[in-house]
């Protein structure tokens, strides 16, 4: 699949243009599956294919992808698309970030994606303000941006969603993020944003800061399973109508750069909220991103999901 294959909609803000490419729109049910999950780049595809097939994650009708890269470093692969073609899903691609070609549109994209069951239309760019950005990126196209696309579910018109905060960034840094996320978000209807949010309740400006930081988490460890307290971008969800309790499991985990480290020193970072839409009771979930117990993790990221009444 290559880039011809994909609808580019124009987007004067950002100086690359979200794609899509959409397929025949699968029965709806009553309710939505949304998984959310940060795939580090997606380099082991076919085992996340393999967790997005079997419970509780399979038959998702959204997916809301963060770090899905294009030609980046996936061995040339292009690893929404294929993920999108593994589970016959429509898709909404941008790429925050570009390498710069010598000749004819960039193809090796660093970005975050929307998988949807129905065909997916009205997609556009946000781009967010940052600081601390890698110096590997500030030599790239683009800049920090999300995304936002349409679907249509059972009559009725759904936005959704997808935005990946800042890690080292303090909490005001990644509430002026969200600020300007919403500031250009639809504002009315249902709607569902999810993504790695980096709610870590601190910043971290330079490796020097990590020793400081893990000892200040462990002194106060509500801050890892719990970071709503400290992080002010949940209040500015809440003005925007986005609430994120029932759709994310109590005291989740969602990060971990290696399974020695123990569940209860993993910070959680990734998120899904929800604007006009009930979540099922007890349908939110952690999934760890892994094939089987044995196997080594497909990202420092867990996969999360809920169902959504429609």
């Amino acid at each position: 699949m290559d880039n011809r294959a994909f609808a580019h909609q124009p987007d004067a803000t950002h100086p690359i243009a979200p794609m899509v490419r959409n397929r025949p729109g699968k029965p709806p049910g009553r309710t939505l599956k949304v998984v959310a999950f940060n795939a580090m780049g997606g380099a082991r595809v076919e085992g996340i294919i393999d967790c997005l097939r079997r419970p509780p994650l399979a038959h998702a009708d959204v997916i809301l992808l963060c770090e899905a890269d294009w030609n980046w470093r996936t061995n040339r692969r292009k690893f929404p698309a294929e993920i999108a073609e593994a589970l016959n899903l429509s898709l909404a691609y941008l790429g925050e970030f570009a390498r710069p070609e010598p000749a004819g549109a960039p193809n090796s994209l660093k970005g975050n994606a929307i998988l949807c069951s129905q065909p997916l239309d009205a997609a556009y760019a946000i781009p967010i303000p940052n600081r601390y950005l890698h110096r590997r990126l500030r030599r790239m196209i683009g800049g920090p941006a999300g995304m936002v696309a349409r679907a249509h579910f059972r009559g009725k018109a759904l936005h959704f969603g997808v935005v990946h905060l800042n890690s080292r960034w303090d909490p005001a840094g990644r509430e002026a993020q969200m600020r300007e996320y919403l500031s250009r978000f639809p504002e009315n209807g249902p709607a569902i944003i999810g993504g790695d949010f980096n709610t870590t309740t601190l910043g971290l400006p330079r490796r020097s800061s990590f020793p400081q930081a893990y000892l200040r988490l462990m002194m106060e460890p509500r801050r890892l399973s719990d970071p709503r307290r400290w992080e002010t971008l949940f209040h500015r969800m809440e003005q925007a109508g986005f609430r994120v309790d029932g759709a994310n499991a109590p005291g989740k985990r969602t990060f971990t750069y290696a399974r020695v480290v123990p569940p209860f020193v993993r910070p959680n970072l990734d998120w899904i909220g929800l604007r006009g839409l009930e979540p099922v009771t007890g349908s939110a979930a952690t999934v760890p991103a892994r094939t089987s117990f044995f196997s080594g993790r497909l990202s420092d990221h867990d996969f999360i999901v809920c169902e959504v009444k429609i």
